[in-house]
């Protein structure tokens, strides 16, 4: 097996150390030879005694030698071209590119496809946790009905400090950023959209549909308040930042956004950068799966394993997904709303806590929510 990484970031080195240091034990263990044949990357990197360095990813490409392209520098433009160009010359794909899963799966599944080539991808949801290839092969027998959770770690550090250490959501995320937890671009994280991809993958797979991603409810924890988080704790709930998606009455519903947990439930007790995903299914009922969602090792053991894979399993099929569809937001909730006037709205307790008003809904539509001086956020 010839490898070509392309990508040298924190992940991308994380695998070639992980292969590096592991290669004699894995090619004992699966009968195969392992050499990493190119390290590709823009900066100079230096890579271990006999690995091709190179800046020039057609190299990688066009070397008939190499069977497998581990696609590791992100995004929906360069790393599209990349990866369709390496399937369409027979070689097989690992990546952990969950944004461009998320907006772009149909045409790399069906490329896939087309050229009978692997395509892996454990690593784009919830870092090094099992979950795409359980989700693919393990729940195989069960239709799933709803899959929930917390699938962005820089979030749940956030929210987890605010918590623990009274901070406000400033101080929070400062601290995030001082650890190297937020992306460049902190909407992903703090919007919420890092999560809607990862459900978007999980909703593809489990419904064997495509999803229009822009047609995902997204809203993240900006504006969730020390005084909101004080509140809360108050009364028993904890916030946290869930991403769900459920299929009733053959319609999909899909949804990110901040929410009050119950503190007796299990997802409440996930906390620091930890991501935990909870499927329900017919026969099984419920499963959860847990662990770290980001960092250099994590991840880049779920890279490893897909890279193995491409050797030892079965390729994936996608021939019988359907066509892309817009999805609905999750439409009825119960809510929490704090006001600094009394409302005229169903509730089922109303509390009035350090001044301000607050009101416990049962669910309702959240179109009877509109007012924007309202802090609402859902009641799982």
């Amino acid at each position: 097996m010839n490898i070509g990484v392309i990508g040298l970031g924190t992940v991308g080195l994380g695998v070639i150390e992980i292969l590096t240091n592991e290669k004699t034990r894995l090619e004992k263990q699966y009968q195969i030879d392992i050499n990493i044949k190119y390290g590709c990357a823009l900066e100079e990197v230096t890579l271990p005694e006999g690995i091709i360095s190179t800046k020039d990813y057609h190299v990688v490409l066009d070397d008939p030698e190499v069977d497998v392209i581990v696609e590791l520098i992100g995004g929906t433009t360069i790393a599209k071209q990349i990866i369709l160009e390496a399937m369409q010359k027979g070689k097989h794909v690992v990546t952990a590119n969950k944004a461009l899963l998320a907006h772009c799966a149909k045409t790399l599944f069906e490329c896939a496809n087309t050229n009978n080539v692997h395509f892996f991808y454990e690593a784009s949801v919830g870092g090094g946790i099992p979950i795409i290839t359980p989700e693919k092969e393990s729940l195989v027998a069960n239709n799933i009905q709803k899959i929930e959770g917390i699938l962005n770690g820089t979030t749940n550090f956030i929210l987890s400090l605010m918590e623990e250490q009274n901070l406000t959501f400033e101080e929070a995320l400062n601290n995030a950023r001082k650890k190297g937890f937020v992306e460049a671009d902190e909407s992903l994280d703090l919007d919420g959209i890092d999560a809607a991809h990862k459900i978007a993958i999980l909703a593809t797979n489990a419904y064997k549909q495509y999803i229009d991603f822009d047609s995902i409810s997204c809203t993240g924890i900006r504006s969730i308040t020390k005084l909101d988080m004080d509140i809360c704790k108050e009364l028993g709930y904890k916030f946290k930042l869930i991403a769900e998606c459920e299929k009733i009455d053959e319609q999909l519903y899909i949804g990110v956004a901040p929410m009050l947990i119950p503190a007796n439930d299990l997802i409440a007790s996930v906390n620091s950068s930890y991501n935990v995903i909870e499927i329900t299914c017919d026969y099984l009922e419920n499963v959860l799966f847990y662990g770290k969602g980001a960092g250099r090792y994590v991840t880049a053991s779920a890279v490893v394993a897909d890279i193995l894979k491409t050797e030892t399993s079965d390729k994936w099929s996608y021939h019988d997904y359907k066509d892309m569809i817009k999805v609905n937001p999750v439409s009825t909730s119960k809510y929490y709303i704090r006001s600094e006037q009394p409302l005229e709205i169903p509730y089922i307790q109303s509390l009035n806590i350090h001044h301000q008003y607050i009101y416990l809904t049962d669910t309702i539509r959240p179109d009877l929510l509109k007012d924007e001086s309202l802090h609402i956020f859902k009641i799982r």
